[in-house]
């Protein structure tokens, strides 16, 4: 694979990961008083489908006068509580509603048709079991807007959990936003490029964006990011492969806090919630 496949130079890694590019920086609406009041997180069981599996996810309550929350897909072989860095910046105020959800096979939501245990190392190579982790994005995505009444969803899934977002959301136009953290072109089978080309020519109001990234390292993931950015061709795509990193999912982010700092950043422009600034200036 020539080294042109496995690096992509982008400014955004400076720019981004340090303070923020800015054309993504906008106006918007600070959340009122009754941040201080919100709920704690909450364990939450999702309605079951036709395919009768138990979804179980984490819901973190956001401002009351916000529209928009947050979908969280970790990779395989974790479960929701990867994602906590993120949860705790997205609750400063103005804070954003959060579900982080156990995929099939996963942390809690280990139970399938006829409540008998699966996990997902029984998956095998069947594809038709990997292929279920897309329905799983359709049922938070489903949960967010028809239960906790969002308008907007922002997606962030992490490397098989990127593949199921883009794979069972690109065509749900209420999904504005989508980050994607050491994604792969065919995890397990999972076609990400058809759906990230759908996910970039829906036309939506806000417009739709992107952010990927990946370790160089990471060499799938690395050649992963351009050929995702190219197929997004049309859209805002903020993408960067972090030289001299092989690290791999939310562990690429917990090398260098500022790498989630840039997601919260991302997320909260998306749905147009920007951090309120602390008391002290700080």
């Amino acid at each position: 694979m020539r080294s042109a496949e496995r690096i992509v130079a982008c400014s955004w890694i400076a720019a981004s990961l340090l303070g923020g590019c800015q054309r993504w920086r906008h106006s918007g609406e600070d959340a009122g008083p009754g941040d201080a009041a919100r709920p704690g997180p909450a364990v939450v069981q999702l309605p079951t489908t036709e395919e009768h599996w138990q979804w179980v996810g984490t819901l973190s309550r956001g401002s009351e006068r916000q529209t928009g929350a947050v979908l969280l897909l970790h990779q395989l072989g974790s479960n929701r509580a990867e994602w906590q860095p993120l949860v705790d910046r997205l609750r400063r105020p103005p804070a954003v509603t959060v579900l982080s959800l156990d995929l099939r096979g996963h942390g809690d939501s280990v139970r399938g048709p006829q409540s008998e245990q699966q996990t997902w190392e029984g998956f095998g190579e069947d594809p038709a079991r990997w292929a279920g982790l897309s329905r799983d994005a359709v049922a938070g995505a489903r949960y967010l807007f028809n239960v906790v009444a969002a308008r907007s969803v922002v997606v962030v899934g992490s490397s098989i959990g990127a593949s199921a977002a883009v794979a069972g959301l690109a065509d749900e136009q209420r999904v504005v936003g989508l980050a994607m953290i050491s994604p792969g072109i065919e995890y397990h089978g999972l076609d990400a490029l058809a759906p990230m080309r759908a996910y970039a020519v829906l036309p939506t109001a806000p417009a739709r964006t992107a952010w990927i990234i990946a370790g160089e390292g990471d060499v799938e993931s690395a050649a992963a990011v351009a050929k995702l950015a190219t197929e997004a061709t049309g859209i805002a795509v903020e993408r960067a492969v972090v030289p001299a990193s092989n690290a791999h999912g939310v562990s690429l982010l917990n090398a260098d806090p500022t790498r989630w700092d840039a997601l919260e950043r991302y997320v909260r422009t998306v749905l147009r919630m920007p951090r309120r600034a602390a008391a002290n200036g700080h």
